[in-house]
């Protein structure tokens, strides 16, 4: 009765081990590769993240999110958004969530993250044992900075984290995919 007792108890911690990498095809891992060496690609996010505080956590408790959110994850599906990466060009259109640390005046039109140009210090990295790309960059435009860093997965899921000198920090979660034809006019080569 001891042995089946011990038995029972390692074949249980034996199959609570440390979780293996999930199973990635290896098409999508070479669609990727292919996407970054390309440097043609598109990423449409169907969640944000915003850093939450009290009173971003009040307009959350009011019903003034899309369905299905909370105040830290926020459903972008049906929303338009996109993140493309062109060459040496990004167009980025995201909405932003959050609170402002600075105001942009009174000019502004919206709130969302957009640019259409050439990033500054790009740095893509490839991790093998990961199997995962981060590109990370800095874009300016009028009144802030923001330093962005992405990582793709071999999944063809997303994660883009953004930083700014005049709002909280965000996070989106989305696919990648090819840039198609269509949207090459959205990319500016400034």
């Amino acid at each position: 009765m001891k042995t089946l007792f011990l038995v029972l108890i390692s074949c249980l911690l034996l199959s609570c081990g440390s979780s293996q990498s999930p199973v990635v095809s290896t098409e999508q891992s070479k669609t990727l590769d292919e996407l970054v060496a390309q440097k043609k690609l598109e990423i449409i996010s169907d969640w944000a993240s915003p850093v939450t505080s009290g009173s971003f956590n009040a307009l959350a408790n009011s019903g003034l999110l899309p369905v299905g959110s909370t105040g830290n994850n926020i459903n972008l599906i049906g929303n338009y958004n996109h993140f493309r990466i062109l060459g040496d060009s990004i167009s980025v259109d995201l909405p932003y969530f959050g609170e402002r640390q600075i105001s942009a005046g009174f000019n502004n039109k919206n709130n969302n993250i957009e640019f259409d140009g050439v990033p500054e210090h790009t740095k893509v990295t490839y991790n093998e044992k990961k199997q995962r790309y981060s590109i990370n960059f800095e874009i300016r435009n009028a009144t802030e900075w923001l330093r962005i860093s992405i990582t793709l997965y071999s999944n063809l899921r997303s994660d883009i984290m953004i930083q700014s000198n005049h709002r909280t920090s965000i996070r989106y979660r989305g696919m990648v995919s090819k840039l198609e034809d269509k949207n090459h006019t959205a990319v500016s080569n400034n």
